[in-house]
């Protein structure tokens, strides 16, 4: 008998379906569900795990947080206990009497970690069963049996790559983590989260709002003509757009009046725009943020729909599809859908396809479609699968062709400019219907031709501080910088997310919690916020997998960091427990109260334990707003536009979305977030705590 072992439930259930040979059976031990088969003539058992099926952790006698362990931690040593009992209980059941055992996680450092946990789990029961690693990029029968055919031996190196990064940011982030919240009294639920990446990711977007805060706003000028040809009319501008000289701006203002305008010159080009490049993850991700998905939530249902069999693995670095992908075999699946047949056909029809490229890795092929969904699936599974499928198909479409035109007209001496562009063959642009492409169509212009200006507008307005990050925006520069992996960059985000450090919305804005953290350890620790600490540790984790170094060496390496950093942290200890206390304060204040000017601030009733915004100023004043009473709460670093009053991040215990809402019912928030905003409280309760 062989036993498989695969990483998630869905995966397992997909491998069994895709290449049993016989008929399949079922039996589930309490929360696991294995599938019996057979495969290549043998009778086998595919076993899921959940992910990690032990926990790395520290000993129980490092539980209590004081600062008499902190050093300790440092070179403590760190146990690997079972964590998902009943999966472990599976194995050992069927490994006992199992001549082979295939390891069939997922082809990455983390999978081939999770790998080894379960290697280490069948040698407590047997000894002697071969073991064995299937390799392979996505759930489909065809790469399914070819894995299963050329099995491998499990990789080392991959799994100790793995665990070393696992070690290092539990060692890191468990003492910093500690000396920070222990500085700020913050204890509990409510402790102060440090991390290897999360703090310098933090550091990004907090440097960012910083940016914005000390922008001062310059003004300037636009000058723009509404100009008529025929019927049809075109908007000129001046050719220097923003005009920051207000002598320039004077002279311009004289031109209001002018009613003809002079074509001086027009050129036309024809550009030719490539298609786009495959999906690597980063690439995925940054699209799938720009239609509307939150990055954590984009990962979770492309990881669903892989492990469903439908796309290829998630997790590549490749921009570059390999030879042995079979593109026209994929293109013969996608055509049995009416809504790809006329792009496929198309694609078919051309001849040679010949795929766009980026940078090649040696990992997975890039993020693709291999199988058209057979079960009913939801709208965001759906919307993912089309966008994922739409970028394939883009990748192997011819260019897009596309006219410019630039038209310069003169008026009274001074020179405007009007801009056309519009497509004339589609191309990839036709298939790939995500990518936002607005034509500006001229009317036909002749050179020397006067024309009437039906209108002539100057535009008064200021700059604008650079923008906050999108997430999308933000997991580009974390590549960049080397912040991070592919697997585990929105995990990192969600993580910023849940612990209260940044907005959970599209525009990325840090708590004052936020500041308070980064700008303390930025004072004392530049490794510890800047990405180049990070970066040296991902690559000495690669140095492992390369075999060039040992998981313990490279651990033992970044124990003598830690123990720099916290002995830095030691001596401006003072400071930091200041900084923290002022801006523990600031993150309670809602805003400035529209009656007396005093701080808005978060109460809870004494007698009631009601909570709601109340007016530092009670009980001179005695304005108050209702907050929800019951769910997880956060006052959101985004003020809502109508009242200037800080808006709310708000979830239910049982729910996993989070509503960002004004609490001013003034504000009338929408119907589907009144909900979520409790009655305002009784004046009986707005006693100050």
């Amino acid at each position: 008998m062989q036993v498989i072992i695969a990483e998630k439930s869905t995966a397992a259930e997909t491998i069994a379906k895709n290449i049993g040979e016989s008929k399949l059976k079922s039996k589930e031990f309490g929360p696991v569900k294995i599938w019996f088969t057979k495969i290549n003539g043998k009778d086998s058992v595919v076993i899921p795990l959940k992910g990690h099926i032990m926990n790395v952790k520290y000993p129980e006698k490092f539980k209590k947080w004081d600062e008499a362990t902190l050093v300790k931690m440092i070179d403590a040593g760190l146990l690997y206990e079972p964590d998902a009992i009943a999966n472990i209980d599976v194995i050992k059941k069927y490994a006992k009497d199992a001549d082979e055992v295939i390891i069939a996680t997922d082809y990455d450092t983390e999978g081939e970690s999770i790998g080894f946990e379960a290697i280490s789990v069948v040698k407590e029961v047997n000894k002697t069963a071969k073991i064995y690693r299937s390799v392979f990029s996505s759930l489909t029968s065809k790469e399914l049996a070819d894995a299963f055919n050329k099995l491998q031996k499990p990789n080392k190196n991959l799994a100790d790559s793995a665990d070393s990064r696992r070690e290092i940011d539990l060692i890191l982030g468990a003492v910093l983590t500690r000396f920070v919240s222990l500085s700020a009294n913050r204890l509990g639920n409510a402790f102060l989260s440090v991390g290897r990446v999360q703090t310098p990711t933090l550091t990004l977007i907090v440097d960012r709002d910083a940016e914005r805060r000390a922008f001062k706003p310059q003004k300037y000028w636009r000058y723009v003509a509404e100009i008529e040809s025929g019927s049809e009319k075109f908007v000129a501008e001046h050719s220097e757009g923003k005009i920051f000289d207000e002598k320039t701006a004077e002279k311009l203002r004289k031109l209001l009046k002018e009613k003809h305008a002079k074509i001086k010159s027009i050129t036309k080009k024809v550009r030719e725009v490539s298609p786009p490049k495959p999906f690597n993850t980063t690439g995925f991700l940054r699209s799938a943020a720009s239609i509307g998905f939150s990055v954590p939530n984009a990962m979770r249902i492309v990881q669903g729909l892989y492990m469903k069999g439908y796309v290829s693995y998630p997790r590549t670095d490749s921009e570059a599809y390999p030879p042995t992908l079979d593109l026209k075999d994929i293109l013969s699946e996608l055509s049995k859908s009416q809504s790809y047949k006329k792009h496929t056909d198309k694609i078919l029809a051309a001849g040679e396809i010949i795929p766009t490229k980026g940078k090649e890795a040696k990992d997975h092929p890039p993020i693709h479609p291999v199988k058209l969904p057979e079960e009913k699936l939801s709208s965001q599974e759906n919307r993912v699968f089309d966008l994922i499928t739409r970028r394939f198909l883009a990748t192997l479409s011819k260019p897009s062709k596309e006219e410019v035109i630039n038209v310069k007209l003169d008026i009274k001496g001074n020179e405007f400019v009007a801009r056309g562009s519009k497509i004339i063959i589609p191309g990839w642009r036709e298939a790939y219907t995500y990518s936002k492409y607005e034509e500006n169509i001229l009317p036909e212009l002749e050179e020397g031709k006067q024309l009437k200006i039906l209108s002539f507008k100057e535009e008064e307005d200021q700059t604008s501080p650079p923008s906050h990050f999108s997430q999308g925006g933000l997991l580009k520069i974390m590549e960049d910088l080397r912040l991070g992996t592919k697997a585990t960059r929105p995990e990192i985000l969600k993580k910023l997310m849940e612990r209260r450090y940044i907005s959970a919305s599209k525009t990325l804005i840090p708590s004052e919690v936020a500041f308070a953290v980064t700008e303390s350890l930025k004072k004392i620790s530049e490794e510890l916020t800047g990405p180049k600490l990070t970066a040296h540790i991902e690559e000495e984790m690669k140095s492992v997998e390369s075999g060039e170094k040992t998981k313990d060496e490279v651990v033992n390496e970044s124990r003598k960091l830690i123990k720099d950093i916290l002995s830095e942290l030691f001596k401006k200890k003072p400071a930091i427990k200041e900084l923290m206390h002022k801006a523990l304060l600031q993150q309670y204040v809602f805003g400035v109260c529209p009656k007396s000017g005093g701080k808005l601030r978060l109460i809870v009733s004494k007698k009631t334990h009601k909570r709601f915004v109340g007016c530092g100023d009670y009980p001179k004043c005695h304005f108050g707003l209702p907050l929800p009473q019951s769910g997880y709460m956060f006052i959101s670093p985004q003020t809502c536009p109508k009242c200037g009053i800080h808006m709310v991040e708000w979830h239910g215990k049982e729910s996993k979305r989070t509503y960002i809402f004004c609490v001013n019912p003034a504000c009338k928030p929408p119907k589907k977030e009144e909900k979520a905003v409790a009655k305002p409280a009784k004046q009986d309760e707005k006693k100050q705590s």
